[in-house]
């Protein structure tokens, strides 16, 4: 994407997320096999100075030895979220796993 095209489209994302009011919850998708790149970065920091409620979903969890999937997410959280505010939770969509903790975490503003 140029740099043009880059541009373009945040300001759509700042529009959307500054100006619309009926944004209860903003679900933050990151691939949780890969350290978050400098796209991940700038999403994360659009969504932080909206204000808004967020949780970031570690999605592929499936993708990765489950015995590596919380110590994955863990890191992902440490390395966007150093203070540990915001939840960040493994979820896999192809395969439905860690759905559950998800859904209990969106129905509190829903």
């Amino acid at each position: 994407m140029s740099k043009v095209e880059q541009q373009k489209v945040g300001e759509c994302i700042e529009e959307y997320l500054f100006n619309r009011k009926e944004i209860s919850l903003i679900i933050f998708l990151i691939d949780i096999r890969h350290s978050p790149t400098e796209n991940d970065r700038l999403m994360y920091n659009y969504i932080i100075s909206a204000g808004l409620p967020f949780i970031i979903l570690a999605n592929k969890a499936d993708k990765i030895a489950k015995t590596k999937v919380d110590v994955t997410t863990k890191n992902l959280q440490k390395d966007l979220n150093p203070i540990g505010d915001i939840p960040t939770l493994p979820f896999s969509s192809e395969r439905k796993i860690y759905i559950d903790d998800v859904w209990n975490f969106i129905e509190k503003y829903i």
